[in-house]
C-alpha cells in the first residue's frame, strides 16, 4: 500500500522541476538562423545559378559568400564571390565540376582569419556534357588490358612452340 504522505513531496519536486525547465525553454533567446539556398543544388559547370542568403527567413544583405571547391582536400581552393545584395541573392558560375561548399560569412567576419561561417551549403557541380577525357582513358585501358591478353594467347598457342620438358623419372 502506498504512503501518500511519502509520495506527495516527490511529486511536488518533480512538478516544480518540470515547470522550471519549461520556463527556461520559453525564456531562452532564439538563435538567429542564417541559411543558404540555391535554385539548383546540382548546378552545371559554367552555368549561372542564383544563391540566396536568408536571416530568420528574410533576405540577408551584406553577407559574403565563399565557394570552397573540393573541400577537405589538399587540392581544394576557395573563390570569394561578391557580397550579397539587398535582395539577399548573388549569381554564381561554378568553375569546376565536383563537390563545392558555399559558405556565408557575416559582413564583419574574415574568412581567412579563422572562425566558422554563419551558414554552409554543399552542392554537387556537374559537367555540362560528356567529358571526352573519360572516354579516351577508358579506350586506352581497354586496349592495354585486352591487347595484353591477346598477345599472351598468341604466344601460348603458336604451333612452333617447344614442348615442355619431361618431368624427371624416379
Amino acid at each position: 500500500m502506498l504512503n501518500h504522505q511519502h509520495v506527495a513531496p516527490h511529486v511536488t519536486r518533480l512538478a516544480l522541476a518540470a515547470l522550471l525547465l519549461a520556463a527556461f525553454a520559453v525564456a531562452a533567446p532564439a538563435s538567429a538562423e542564417v541559411t543558404i539556398a540555391a535554385d539548383d543544388e546540382r548546378p552545371l559547370r559554367g552555368e549561372v545559378v542564383r544563391l540566396r542568403v536568408e536571416h530568420d527567413g528574410a533576405p540577408a544583405a551584406g553577407y559574403r559568400l565563399v565557394a570552397q571547391y573540393r573541400p577537405n582536400s589538399q587540392t581544394g581552393y576557395a573563390e570569394e564571390l561578391i557580397a550579397v545584395d539587398a535582395s539577399g541573392s548573388v549569381m554564381w558560375t561554378p568553375q569546376e565540376a565536383g563537390p563545392a561548399t558555399l559558405e556565408a560569412w557575416p559582413p564583419d567576419a574574415d574568412p581567412d582569419g579563422g572562425g566558422s561561417p554563419a551558414a554552409e551549403l554543399t552542392v554537387a557541380v556537374r559537367y555540362g556534357g560528356f567529358p571526352p577525357s573519360g572516354l579516351i582513358i577508358m579506350i586506352l585501358a581497354g586496349l592495354l588490358l585486352f591487347g595484353g591478353a591477346a598477345s599472351a594467347m598468341v604466344l601460348l598457342l603458336r604451333p612452333d612452340r617447344d614442348p615442355p620438358p619431361e618431368p624427371p623419372s624416379t
